[in-house]
């Protein structure tokens, strides 16, 4: 699933390619990935100017000048693209003409995406829980100190809760407890100052430079030109079981933690 360097790469490259467009035509091929009636989508959105576009967590937020939001939750393998051409992939399932004459297609393989619009952000569940952003102010080692006081479940787990922190999940759980050399099963109000300042510390260096990579590719995500993110090849734990960490050569290890595989070196990481 996209993250948060994934979706705030597409963000980035959109906010120069769709401000200021108008929507002139939209095709949906296959419902499923519009979250509302289809007929109240399209009126929504046609003859609109995009005025903005913004990250929340792992959503892309689009305003359009009459105060409502064009809402995109990529979700498992979703795409948002930029194109001169129309529809040219089965993949595609929404298209969307804009007044520069060039298209954004919507794709999505096992449709799990979500787009609808809405006048108020709030009426999406996602949003109504969600967690500070941990590039942002909010995100801060007193909030962590005092938000972790208590919490007896793995910090892994809690780094993935979106209702904890916003866009985490878990590729970059893992590669952030790496750097931290924090155990992913350690209970987290087990961690003292000093390892939560790490931690958040870690969270932000993981998190920019994986934005300045574009992102990871491991299978789907594509960025908004359509090419694959270059934080692959700067991983250090995920995917890498049985090879050697890359700080002291131990074997890295792979478990299972409520459903989803956690990398982790069971030397630097104690």
């Amino acid at each position: 699933m996209p993250e948060l360097p994934e979706v705030e790469t597409i963000a980035r490259d959109l906010r120069d390619k769709i401000i200021g467009q108008k929507v002139k035509n939209i095709d949906v091929y296959d419902a499923r990935v519009v979250r509302q009636p289809v007929e109240e989508f399209t009126r929504a959105l046609k003859g609109r100017r995009l005025n903005s576009i913004a990250r929340r967590g792992k959503a892309l937020v689009i305003e359009l000048d009459n105060r409502h939001y064009f809402v995109v939750q990529l979700m498992m393998t979703g795409q948002l693209i930029d194109s001169p051409r129309p529809r040219q992939d089965k993949l595609t399932k929404v298209s969307f003409r804009l007044s520069s004459g060039r298209y954004l297609h919507y794709n999505d393989q096992r449709l799990f995406g979500r787009l609808q619009t809405v006048d108020d952000l709030k009426r999406i569940p996602y949003f109504q829980k969600l967690g500070p952003e941990p590039l942002k102010g909010q995100f801060s080692v007193p909030w962590l100190v005092e938000k972790l006081r208590g919490k007896k479940v793995p910090i892994k787990a809690l780094l993935m809760d979106h209702t904890f922190v916003a866009g985490i999940g878990n590729i970059y759980a893992s590669e952030i407890l790496f750097q931290s050399r924090i155990n992913p099963k350690r209970p987290a109000h087990r961690l003292n100052e000093e390892e939560i300042e790490t931690l958040h510390a870690a969270t932000r260096k993981v998190l920019a430079e994986a934005i300045r990579w574009r992102g990871t590719s491991m299978n789907n995500y594509r960025d908004a030109n359509g090419e694959k993110g270059g934080f692959m090849g700067r991983i250090k734990v995920y995917g890498r079981e049985n090879q050697g960490c890359s700080r002291c050569k131990t074997v890295l290890t792979k478990i299972l933690q409520r459903g989803r595989s956690t990398f982790y070196c069971p030397t630097c990481q104690r």
